[in-house]
């Protein structure tokens, strides 16, 4: 039961990443994509990003909380790493 948490937990903390990913400035420079036009939301992001976390604390799921939090910077280097389209 705790493993299908931590992977709801990870899902929802990881499309938080990706926006945090497609919108940062310097990731696109550097890439050689255009300027985000839009208004960007990067405190929420971080906040919706970590609110997995926190939620699996309040529910006192520590075990699901330990494997959250040792795959949340995985899964965040996984994103990173991977080069836009």
């Amino acid at each position: 039961m705790s493993s299908i948490i931590t992977l709801l937990a990870l899902f929802f903390s990881a499309i938080a990443m990706f926006y945090l990913r497609h919108t940062d400035a310097k990731r696109r420079r550097s890439h050689r994509q255009p300027a985000w036009a839009k208004k960007r939301y990067t405190k929420t992001a971080w906040v919706l990003s970590l609110l997995p976390g926190f939620v699996l604390l309040l529910m006192q799921a520590f075990a699901a909380l330990i494997m959250w939090f040792a795959a949340y910077s995985l899964v965040g280097w996984i994103i990173a790493v991977s080069k836009p389209k």
